[in-house]
């Protein structure tokens, strides 16, 4: 069996099995996943009594995420029986120094000097009223939670935490904070006034003005009053902090969501925005959330309202990606996963880098473990989407900090072979930096040489500097574990038992 998460053995930096940001159920873990985590652990193992260092702590160092993914380049590459039945070359690779190597692993996979910029982030404020007015939201957060050793288990997901995994455990320059779907401040586990308190604290905390938290807003349509609805938007708009707008089309009434083309519904919003100013406007599009409307959740409608309103910027949240179907080679007409997009995008004509934007939020946390898939997801998102179009998103804080997501990116590479065949682009380092933050600075007129003076000498910034100075040998005092249920069994769980807390697998 897979290692289990203990007070004295930790899960790895990066998942090995399917896995859930909680808002779905993940499949099974395979033999095979069990066989990767399990020579995962052993290299760590090894690596760790090489590097002088215990295996707690070289898991939380640079060398632990490079062990892991040189597993997994190992595990892409293995024939699983004889040679004449060797699977081909993956399309993709990690490319990492021993893993032993803790100062080289550092310097191929630390900071890189990129401007990074995570536009799907989360946090709650747990003194809020959703605790009492929306039970169902308390169980899903309540489940989210880590074992910080708070009396209330609910500031182990606060704005406390958030900042600390976000800017202390990672290289994350810039976030943009989300919500999860809700009708208002009443049932929000983020109200929009607080997330304007997080960005305003965050803000305090920098010189010259420089932001390191944007904010957005999530509108729900098709509960209760249309009117109120956009009566709302005009509200938060007048604050002149709403960097987008952003809704859940699944979600709805008897779990029945709502198209953004729909005239009666999604496209008020949509005018709405527009004639406010806000001209960012984003959807979650793909990834099955737990009790939603699949019929609701494809992204043909987002695609659609881009062709009428061609001065707007339309932002596919998870990029359409779907667990339920592996991603290879474009496949015009499939009905799951990131080729949906993609055949909308031909359907409407939308050419590469027009005005759909799509995020890596969860997608590159779960494909980043299979080489090959990763190559194609993100291969053919940078070729059809465009290589300006791509956006680093990665829904912390529900898995902790994102710096080893940060780490697998710096590493991966699609092989000379596919970009041949496939047509998909090198991944550079330019152009990395571009998915890393550049192109959302651009989305969100952030200035980065600017921003990045301002954060040099902040006190978040001065606390990071130190702590690794004080430790010495490159590894942070911080942990990667998940905020919340990842696996099949935990998010299980979690459904079968709306009160019982989980525990760990």
């Amino acid at each position: 069996m897979i290692p289990p998460h203990t007070d004295g053995v930790p899960r790895l930096p990066l998942p090995v099995g399917p896995s859930s940001n909680g808002e779905y159920v993940p499949a099974a873990a395979s033999p095979r996943d069990r066989d990767i985590a399990r020579s995962a652990f052993a290299l760590a193992d090894d690596a760790a009594r090489r590097a002088g260092m215990d295996r707690r702590r070289f898991l939380q160092s640079a060398g632990g995420v490079a062990a892991l993914l040189s597993v997994f380049n190992l595990a892409a590459c293995s024939s699983g029986g004889s040679r004449s039945r060797a699977r081909p070359a993956p399309g993709g690779t990690h490319v990492v120094p021993p893993s032993h190597d803790i100062a080289a692993c550092e310097h191929a996979l630390g900071s890189q000097g990129e401007f990074i910029v995570d536009v799907h982030t989360h946090h709650v404020m747990p003194d809020r009223p959703w605790r009492r007015t929306a039970p169902d939201t308390v169980r899903l957060v309540q489940d989210m939670l880590p074992q910080c050793g708070a009396a209330d288990p609910f500031e182990c997901a606060n704005r406390a935490a958030y900042l600390h995994d976000m800017f202390l455990a990672s290289d994350t320059s810039v976030t943009l904070l989300s919500d999860v779907p809700n009708t208002g401040p009443d049932d929000a586990p983020l109200p929009f006034d607080d997330a304007l308190g997080t960005q305003q604290f965050a803000d305090s905390l920098t010189h010259g003005g420089a932001g390191r938290v944007l904010v957005h807003n999530v509108i729900a349509p098709n509960f209760g009053d249309l009117q109120a609805r956009l009566d709302g938007m005009d509200a938060t708009a007048a604050t002149r902090h709403v960097s987008a707008f952003k809704v859940y089309t699944g979600w709805g009434p008897n779990q029945h969501g709502f198209a953004l083309d729909d005239p009666a519904i999604g496209l008020p919003v949509v005018q709405k925005a527009h004639d406010l100013g806000v001209k960012v406007f984003i959807s979650h599009k793909g990834l099955p959330l737990v009790h939603f409307d699949p019929t609701h959740n494809g992204p043909a409608d987002i695609v659609a309202v881009s062709r009428q309103f061609p001065d707007m910027n339309f932002l596919v949240f998870h990029a359409a990606w779907d667990p339920n179907r592996r991603e290879g080679p474009y496949t015009p007409g499939a009905r799951l996963g990131i080729d949906t997009l993609l055949d909308a995008l031909d359907r409407h004509q939308v050419p590469p880098n027009s005005n759909v934007w799509v995020d890596l939020g969860t997608v590159w946390r779960q494909v980043l473990r299979n080489p090959d898939t990763a190559a194609h997801t993100v291969g053919k998102l940078l070729q059809r989407v465009g290589e300006d179009r791509v956006l680093w998103g990665t829904d912390a804080i529900w898995y902790g900090s994102p710096q080893p997501q940060i780490m697998a990116f710096r590493a991966f590479q699609i092989t000379a072979a596919y970009q041949d065949r496939y047509g998909y682009p090198a991944l550079t380092p330019e152009l990395k930096r571009k998915v890393l933050g550049l192109n959302a600075a651009r989305l969100f007129a952030i200035d980065p040489a600017a921003t990045r003076c301002g954060l040099t000498s902040d006190p978040l910034s001065a606390a990071k500097a130190a702590a690794a100075e004080l430790h010495g040998d490159g590894v942070l005092p911080v942990g990667w574990d998940p905020r919340g249920p990842t696996t099949r069994r935990e998010i299980l769980q979690w459904l079968a038992s709306p009160v019982t807390r989980w525990t760990p697998a």
